[in-house]
């Protein structure tokens, strides 16, 4: 692991920001109606509407969703010290998906007449934070966070609350399968400037936090008893790296739905690019999956044109067969 300096960290985090913020404007000139920057520039009220209203929310809910999602993948890989931890092996994604599900199914999506937040993304973040206390109550033996349970008790509860939303899709009305595929594939479509707004202070701050305990996780991804020799309290540690990172992915998940492929691949791409300290591979695959994310998104709308296309399908069609070449070349899969 190579040395990190303060130089050395803003350097590239400079680096990564500034493409970050250029796929966001990129972004908001793409999509059914180009809008280039003399169009932008025109005082035209119905490209105000469309840059002001219907994309820089989407935009910023990108950048965010795809940062979270980046960030907590990398965090749980070293966490478990598992090349396929990601946000949505866990079974976290699965619960807030669950939530969603039976907010469509219930028929609650058009009950807000008392309530100023949407409702489905209400549910979902419930279903997460009911998955994180399943999970972590089951995880937890003798006082501690056991990697090997927590790893095997999301996935067994990954696949419950898939098999539960199946049942729910096969007894719903056609309208409501409909509107559950369309919530299992993942997408941006629909997001107002308070939800994009709200996913943004959550997932921030929960950055923050993991990038805080970067040292702590490069020191717990070579194992619990060298954490233990070097002082650091990996029970404490895992305790909230899980719980930060697990509240992240429930807010990307309540706005977004589960986005495949960005949590697993972009950490991996990071880690090739910038080595694996974790003070800089968390908040550069922040960064870096929302830049994926946003492109992936206006490329979704583009290629769908005037329609639109999950852009989970695009994230999954593309992220799986790139990982694949990578695990070929024999560039993923170690951690740290």
């Amino acid at each position: 692991m190579n040395a990190l300096t303060p130089r050395g960290w803003l350097l590239r985090l400079g680096a990564l920001l500034l493409l970050a913020l250029l796929c966001a404007v990129a972004a908001l000139g793409l999509g059914a109606e180009w809008i280039s920057p003399r169009r932008l520039l025109s005082g035209d009220p119905r490209v105000a509407f469309i840059l002001l209203d219907l994309r820089l929310p989407r935009v910023l809910a990108g950048l965010f969703v795809g940062g979270a999602l980046a960030a907590c993948g990398a965090a749980f890989q070293a966490l478990l010290r598992n090349p396929l931890a990601s946000p949505f092996v866990l079974g976290v994604s699965g619960g807030g998906s669950l939530g969603a599900v039976l907010a469509i199914v219930l028929g609650l999506d058009a009950a807000t007449a008392w309530l100023p937040l949407p409702i489905r993304p209400l549910f979902a973040f419930a279903g997460c934070l009911a998955a994180l206390l399943l999970i972590y109550a089951v995880a937890r033996q003798g006082g501690r966070l056991r990697p090997e349970i927590l790893l095997l008790a999301g996935v067994v509860a990954n696949a419950f609350f898939l098999s539960v939303m199946g049942f729910l899709q096969y007894v719903a009305s056609p309208h409501q399968a409909q509107e559950i595929l369309r919530w299992m594939m993942g997408g941006l479509f629909g997001i107002t400037m308070g939800a994009a707004l709200l996913t943004g202070a959550i997932v921030l701050a929960g950055t923050v936090v993991l990038t805080a305990l970067g040292r702590d996780l490069n020191v717990l991804s070579l194992g619990e008893e060298t954490a233990v020799q070097l002082g650091v309290p990996a029970a404490r540690v895992r305790r909230r790296v899980f719980v930060v990172a697990s509240l992240m992915t429930g807010a990307a998940v309540a706005v977004a739905g589960p986005v495949a492929f960005v949590g697993l691949f972009v950490p991996h791409a990071v880690r090739l690019t910038l080595g694996s300290d974790h003070r800089l591979v968390v908040p550069a695959s922040f960064l870096a999956g929302g830049a994926v994310l946003v492109l992936a998104d206006a490329a979704a709308r583009v290629a769908a044109s005037p329609g639109e296309m999950p852009v989970g399908l695009l994230t999954a069609a593309l992220g799986a067969p790139l990982f694949l070449v990578l695990l070929a070349r024999g560039r993923a899969g170690r951690i740290p």
